[in-house]
């Protein structure tokens, strides 16, 4: 654990280091000059209740949610009503939801295992899609999403929030501008000290069968069970799988796990402690853990160069220091290496977390997370309205 000496002495350094490397494009379009994407949400418990709370009004109106328990459905009415459209409708049956014309894009935010079908029947409604992850829960399932939406020629995002995170583009950019040498190690960790389990609402009174969950304990804990998850490395580890992919520019090509339910056994299928080994190309090694036994790290990555380490914590604060352990010198560092892609979204002068509402400037890194799920919806919206580029495509 960094002590705030230490912190301080990584932010400055990360801060410095940003300054001397090309900015990458800005996550925000300040002047968005269509009119709003008119969109449906299918699933609206914690995840879907994010999307709802933080979808940009500028850039997308919610005028219909759509959720199989009450609960759910009545609270995301009221927030869609209230933020979005005081007329949108509310729908047990996702089928009716598709059936409206004026619906141009479905938000799905459901268990794991309705991601392929709800996805699937959106994209051949002709809807654009916006899927959360994990895309699906077989592989076969995102090759069948993938072949829907080139079919009917409509968007597919998935929604990895941290590639509309600016601290991952500067980050990204200081990796591939040389800054921290040749990268051989990253160790990335999710850690809770919680059984991740939800409590049933008593006056919860509906039938879950008919939708395929056995009871209302496997509808509202759906995460803990085989059948529609696919368990923490799903839920946590597939965020940070996907950054090292996005860094390394490439995929593993082995790994090596063990792990178990270790500490509840409570009926669950679901492992609540694993440990991973993921070997990519180029001799980089992952070394990942997920643990619901002690809270301590929290959750982070931590990318180890020759000539230095990149740190990102909570998503919200990023570190580097350098290998001499001194404080880096704000002259210009040889971008030559940078990666050629472009920037993910449309141009900016502005630094990313300019344009995203925080200072680049000054002792502090901090961001707020929750506007990654803004600027990611916002990104949504101009690929369907300019065709700008996919940052998560399902491919």
């Amino acid at each position: 654990m960094l002590n705030e000496k230490q912190r301080e002495l990584g932010r400055r350094n990360f801060l410095k280091a940003v300054a001397t490397v090309p900015a990458a494009g800005a996550l925000l379009w300040k002047t968005y000059r269509s009119r709003p994407v008119r969109a449906g949400i299918v699933g609206c418990g914690g995840q879907g209740g994010v999307l709802l709370e933080n979808a940009p009004t500028s850039h997308m109106r919610i005028v219909a949610v759509c959720d199989i328990a009450p609960d759910n459905l009545e609270r995301a009415l009221k927030v869609a009503r209230q933020r979005h459209d005081p007329e949108a409708q509310g729908y047990q049956d996702f089928n009716e939801m598709l059936a409206r014309r004026d619906i141009e894009a479905v938000l799905v935010a459901t268990p794991l295992w309705m991601h392929e079908p709800v996805t699937v029947a959106a994209l051949n409604a002709r809807k654009h899609v916006f899927c959360e992850k994990t895309m699906a829960h077989t592989a076969e399932e995102c090759r069948r999403m993938i072949a829907a939406s080139l079919a009917r020629r409509r968007n597919l995002q998935i929604g990895h929030q941290r590639v509309a995170n600016p601290l991952y583009h500067e980050a990204y950019n200081l990796i591939h501008g040389g800054v921290i040498g040749d990268v051989y190690h990253v160790r990335a960790l999710w850690h809770r000290n919680t059984d991740w389990r939800r409590r049933v609402p008593e006056s919860l009174d509906m039938d879950p069968r008919q939708y395929g969950y056995e009871n209302l304990e496997h509808l509202k804990n759906w995460r803990l069970y085989d059948k529609y998850s696919q368990g923490l490395m799903a839920e946590l580890g597939s965020h940070q799988l996907q950054v090292v992919n996005w860094f390394a520019g490439a995929n593993p090509t082995s790994v090596y796990a063990s792990g178990g339910v270790h500490r509840f056994t409570d009926g669950r299928e679901a492992a609540d402690h694993v440990y991973a080994i993921f070997e990519y190309p180029e001799n980089l090694t992952l070394t990942y853990s997920t643990i619901q036994s002690n809270k301590y790290d929290h959750y982070y990555e931590q990318i180890m160069g020759t000539k230095g380490t990149i740190v990102l914590q909570g998503e919200r604060e990023a570190m580097l220091f350098m290998e001499d352990g001194k404080e880096i010198e704000a002259t210009k560092i040889d971008a030559g290496k940078a990666a050629a892609s472009g920037p993910m979204m449309s141009a900016s002068e502005s630094r990313l977390r300019d344009a995203a509402g925080s200072a680049v400037g000054g002792t502090s890194s901090g961001y707020n997370p929750l506007a990654a799920y803004r600027d990611e919806l916002a990104a949504f919206c101009s690929t369907i309205r300019y065709w700008t580029p996919n940052p998560c495509d399902g491919q």
